[in-house]
């Protein structure tokens, strides 16, 4: 059925209409203040056992991860910790959008998170009370999820533009979807479709395992997720076997649409690719060696995971 006026949300109302560039910049102001608050006000630390006689291989950390990365995490957790065992690493899930506050509020002594950082969480970090890092880690991906059925083979990057500004020139045929309000994630479509967060408009499902129920039932409903998420989500086999993913070109002259490999993930051939960070504050020495393992040792362990690696590692050959 065609998406109603009741049920699309257009998430430019959530910050101001076209007209309203103060209502948006209000709106801004006040989340900004908002983890301001959050940073400052009283917020639960670590115990004297987590911050104190810790090096870049000992002590203890708590890493914050978003929902759908908690599974790589725990295996570079686990990996390191085999290699040094005198370092207690904890991976904790945190709801999307939600990965970031628990080290804004000393929750935790890095983060995990996925796709691209709202305006106001990159200006959170560079404050100088905070100075928070972050270091690429690994590759995702927004993945484009389709009814089995849908009459569509690939779309480019121009075409989802169209369709989740509600432009609606190009896709027409095509009903947008996306998970719940997440900031962090908005951010990330907006700069990979060039939409402008004011301008994305969808359908909103409740979760990520609703948005693959709907789009497993609907040949017409086209849904945004990390593949990640999509990777790691417990789902019935019928559930999966409605569902495709579709290729997906730049649309620049010559572009191949392409599927979300691994390897297309690594060259960010695939264009939907989103990059993983390790966000954690210098000060912190175990955050500092666990960051500096991910972006080097731990590539081993990404290649062989559900996400991609950032770099590749040299290999040696044997000659004999």
């Amino acid at each position: 059925m065609p998406a109603s006026k009741k049920n699309m949300v257009s998430l430019k109302g959530c910050f101001g209409n076209s007209s309203g560039r103060g209502g948006a910049a209000v709106l801004a102001g006040f989340f900004r203040a908002f983890l301001m608050l959050l940073l400052v006000s009283g917020c639960e630390a670590y115990s004297a056992r987590e911050t104190g006689l810790q090096s870049p291989t000992s002590g203890h950390l708590r890493v914050a991860a978003d929902a759908s990365l908690v599974k790589a995490a725990e295996e570079q957790a686990g990996i390191f910790t085999a290699h040094y065992p005198d370092a207690s690493i904890s991976v904790v899930s945190e709801l999307p959008g939600k990965t970031l506050l628990s080290m804004l509020k000393k929750r935790a002594g890095a983060v995990l998170i996925n796709g691209s950082l709202t305006p106001e969480e990159a200006s959170l970090l560079e404050l100088p009370e905070f100075r928070g890092r972050k270091e690429p880690v690994a590759r995702d991906a927004l993945v484009c999820l389709v009814n089995r059925n849908c009459p569509v083979d690939s779309i480019t990057i121009g075409t989802l533009g169209a369709i989740f500004s509600g432009s609606r020139q190009e896709g027409a045929e095509l009903v947008p979807w996306i998970s719940r309000s997440d900031y962090r994630l908005l951010a990330t479509v907006s700069e990979l479709l060039g939409t402008g967060i004011r301008r994305i408009h969808a359908r909103e499902a409740g979760s990520d395992s609703l948005l693959a129920v709907r789009t497993a039932s609907d040949t017409r409903a086209l849904g945004l997720l990390y593949l990640s998420a999509y990777k790691t989500l417990s789902l019935p086999d019928g559930i999966h076997k409605q569902i495709r993913m579709l290729p997906v070109a730049s649309g620049q002259p010559g572009s191949t649409a392409r599927m979300p490999s691994e390897q297309h993930l690594f060259s960010a051939a695939y264009p939907l690719t989103t990059t993983v960070s390790f966000i954690y504050v210098p000060g912190n020495p175990l955050a500092t060696g666990f960051g500096s393992w991910l972006s080097k040792e731990g590539q081993k362990a990404f290649e062989r995971s559900y996400l991609a690696p950032v770099r590749q590692l040299p290999r040696n050959i044997i000659l004999k």
